[in-house]
């Protein structure tokens, strides 16, 4: 009975995370860690906050996909929680806020931004700031702009990384580079497979089921990820004391869900003509080898974008993933160019 007892308390929802932590491994005083559930949008969704200095800015990271909530990678925010206030969120219908798939009508960008949005109202209150710099990764970078079109007054700066500006045309390009890559290394299991499948823009649920079949290559031609350090979703996972493990077993079916009930929405993202212009400072990331939101695409929209100030930054040695492929660099960037066109 007793070692039921103790058990129990793991098969609800994961409330740890571990203290903020010096040299000597005694808890930071001033610092926060904190995993919480917070209603957004009539529903229970979860955060992640971390930071050495609850005075230091804040950075609210949206997460790709969509459902890929991204709790997991805490491990890799080192860096990030010496100098800001690190807010991880799992999106509704993602990670820890799998519940919150309900009610499905509800699984569309306009709510999501309408979240994103109800979120830094609630982080800049809480943390008696103004404005906070949110960080779109993905899915999340087309999250972001939208969010700072609407309300240009909640954000100081926005930072994509792996954007996605048009997901058809990316689709197309991605495709094309794929048959050439195949045909480059003589990979005709590869060539076949793809040949098979046509040419994008795939739609609807065998759309789906085509799209994840030319990501599996991306990923094998190192498009997706390109760093030498080994990209490892399932070690951060096993790792990660933010998820339970009911929630661990049930991530991988959170995000397939939320990305089949928000591919339509994922499939018209056209930024050049939804968001033409943004009132806040923007700053691309843009992995060199990334071809899953392939740099040409975004590349264009940069050039189209009005803003009052916009700067593209390459990370020569990353795909998809700058954010965490070179950390130091993405660390130095957000504190060297970004954070100073906040203060202005």
């Amino acid at each position: 009975m007793v070692a039921l007892v103790s058990v129990l308390p793991q098969l609800g929802p994961s409330t740890r995370t571990r203290p903020i932590r010096d040299s000597q491994g005694r808890t930071i005083p001033g610092s926060v860690a904190r995993l919480e559930p917070l209603t957004l949008g009539g529903v229970r969704q979860w955060l992640l906050v971390r930071g050495r200095r609850a005075e230091s800015p804040i950075l609210l990271k949206l997460h790709g996909g969509p459902g890929q909530a991204e709790m997991a990678t805490a491990g890799l925010n080192g860096l990030l929680e010496k100098d800001f206030v690190v807010v991880e969120w799992d999106q509704r219908g993602s990670g820890k806020s799998g519940a919150a798939i309900q009610p499905a009508m509800a699984m569309n960008v306009s709510q999501l931004v309408a979240d994103t949005i109800e979120l830094t109202e609630h982080l800049t209150q809480r943390f008696g700031r103004r404005k906070l710099i949110v960080v779109g990764h993905s899915w999340g970078s087309v999250l972001g702009l939208m969010a700072a079109q609407r309300r240009p007054d909640l954000f100081s700066a926005f930072v994509s990384t792996g954007l996605i500006a048009n997901f058809a045309e990316g689709q197309q390009v991605a495709y094309r580079f794929l048959l050439a890559e195949s045909r480059r290394r003589g990979n005709t299991k590869a060539l076949t497979e793809l040949s098979s499948l046509g040419s994008p823009p795939y739609t609807g649920p065998e759309g789906i089921a085509k799209w994840r079949r030319c990501a599996r290559w991306l990923g094998e031609f190192g498009t997706l990820w390109h760093s030498s350090e080994k990209f490892n979703p399932v070690g951060w996972m096993l790792a990660s004391i933010e998820y339970s493990w009911p929630e661990k077993l049930r991530f991988n079916r959170a995000a397939e869900r939320s990305f089949n009930l928000l591919y339509a929405d994922l499939l018209s993202v056209n930024l050049s003509e939804t968001v033409p212009r943004v009132e806040v400072p923007v700053f691309f990331a843009e992995g060199r080898h990334d071809r899953m939101a392939p740099v040409e695409v975004a590349e264009r929209y940069f050039t189209s974008l009005t803003a009052p100030r916009k700067e593209l930054v390459w990370f020569e040695n990353s795909a998809h993933f700058p954010q965490w492929e070179e950390r130091a660099r993405f660390h130095e960037f957000l504190l060297k160019t970004v954070l100073p066109a906040t203060a202005v």
